[in-house]
């Protein structure tokens, strides 16, 4: 019994640090056309609302769905309309993930199964609110007449109303001056998250930076370089300013960021040269600050003296996976121009991070074809002048004068080419 009771406890230790990504959804069974509400975790590279895709069984295009999402405290919130149809769906998420320090991206699947059953379930929407000012929610009745009794948490205001199945009705909430960060809107037994700013004021900036990879170890020799790229993600609004601090055994290039926009990557040269320890394994950590806050990149290297074992993953070995614009990382360059620095892979194809250098071009190229297009524009020019010359019509004495020439021959007895009467 006891070792029963441990190896229970002891799986639930390790489930945590197994599951990279966490999706819980509000019910465990949807009726079509029922809001489904979820909230996901883990350690995501980048999760966008075109990521979550809701497929049906045996088909390969997702279906449409009304649907949105939002980060909150580190939480992702999501919501959709689920489709007006029963059978066996997948929730999907196609994304790259970090997984025990390693970049994934396998989809992430859950199970959904959408069926009609006789409970008054509602359509709600949206199933999440994000207000600046008074705010309204759309409802419907799923199945028969239902009554309907919906309460705003954060003023007590609440609504009762009466829904005939299938129609649509608009319930509107008054927004207070003072709030806190984050309410909610119980109507009947769904419960709908309000993430709060203040009234008569715009979304709150947010700041954030992420290094890629999220975490850098390996295998490395003692007294001997090591060269890494990584790159510096701006997931929140624009930033200026940004400095990057590092151990003494680390060289880093650039350590300062006068600007990066909102969405923006900037790529990092790192190097590392350990003498001699002591110990069997380097620790250290790069820090990007911005003003009052602190970003971290830890660095774990274990020390061998057998160069077969060694082993080092930079954000060269993630970028190969295409997963960034080049517009991001450096410069797209010409396929006749070279780049000054590292070239890596990027959605475009080959990216430079450094500068494209164009070749010198030849001045006496140049000359020679100056000279080409002065000439052929000459003999046009004269062919031209050519065929106006040739059809310059003659005058009346010229043509009489041929005429008298003709007639004259003709009389002699000589050849004459053309009538007498011939102009």
């Amino acid at each position: 019994m006891k070792k029963g009771a441990l190896s229970i406890f002891l799986i639930l230790l390790i489930i945590p640090s197994i599951i990279a990504v966490e999706i819980t959804f509000s019910k465990d069974s949807y009726q079509p056309q029922e809001t489904l509400q979820a909230e996901i975790t883990g350690n995501f590279i980048s999760l966008t609302l075109e990521d979550i895709d809701i497929f049906k069984e045996g088909k390969l295009h997702s279906e449409p769905t009304i649907k949105d999402l939002t980060k909150q405290n580190n939480i992702y919130y999501f919501y959709a309309i689920l489709p007006n149809q029963e059978g066996n769906f997948t929730f999907q998420i196609n994304t790259e993930y970090l997984e025990r320090g390693k970049i994934k991206e396998e989809p992430i699947k859950r199970n959904l199964t959408l069926e009609y059953k006789n409970t008054s379930d509602l359509s709600i929407n949206p199933g999440f609110i994000i207000p600046n000012e008074d705010f309204e929610i759309k409802v419907k009745s799923l199945y028969k007449d239902t009554s309907l009794n919906a309460k705003f948490d954060l003023t007590g205001e609440s609504k009762e109303l009466s829904l005939i199945e299938g129609i649509e009705e608009i319930l509107k909430f008054s927004l207070p001056e003072s709030q806190p960060t984050k309410s909610q809107l119980t109507i009947n037994s769904y419960k709908i998250l309000v993430f709060l700013i203040k009234k008569n004021q715009g979304i709150e900036e947010k700041n954030a930076l992420e290094f890629i990879p999220h975490r850098l170890d390996g295998v490395i020799t003692e007294n001997k370089e090591y060269f890494f790229t990584i790159l510096l993600k701006n997931t929140g609004n624009n930033l200026t300013n940004i400095s990057l601090t590092t151990n003494p055994e680390i060289s880093i290039t650039p350590n300062k960021i006068s600007s990066l926009q909102k969405d923006g990557l900037i790529p990092i040269n790192m190097t590392i040269n350990i003498e001699k320890l002591d110990q069997p394994t380097f620790e250290g950590k790069i820090t990007a600050n911005t003003g009052d806050n602190k970003y971290g990149l830890p660095i774990l290297f274990e020390i061998t003296n057998n160069e077969s074992e060694v082993k080092v993953e930079d954000a060269t070995s993630i970028t190969s996976r295409d997963s960034f614009s080049c517009t991001q990382l450096g410069n797209l360059c010409n396929p006749s121009d070279s780049c000054s620095g590292e070239t890596i892979s990027s959605l475009e194809g080959p990216c430079c991070i450094g500068e494209c250098i164009q070749p010198k071009s030849s001045s006496t190229r140049t000359i020679i074809g100056i000279i080409l297009v002065i000439l052929l524009i000459v003999i046009i020019v004269f062919a031209v002048w050519k065929i106006r010359k040739r059809r310059k019509a003659k005058s009346t004495k010229q043509i009489l004068n041929d005429k008298s020439n003709r007639f004259n021959k003709r009389m002699r007895g000589e050849e004459v080419k053309g009538g007498v009467d011939r102009i």
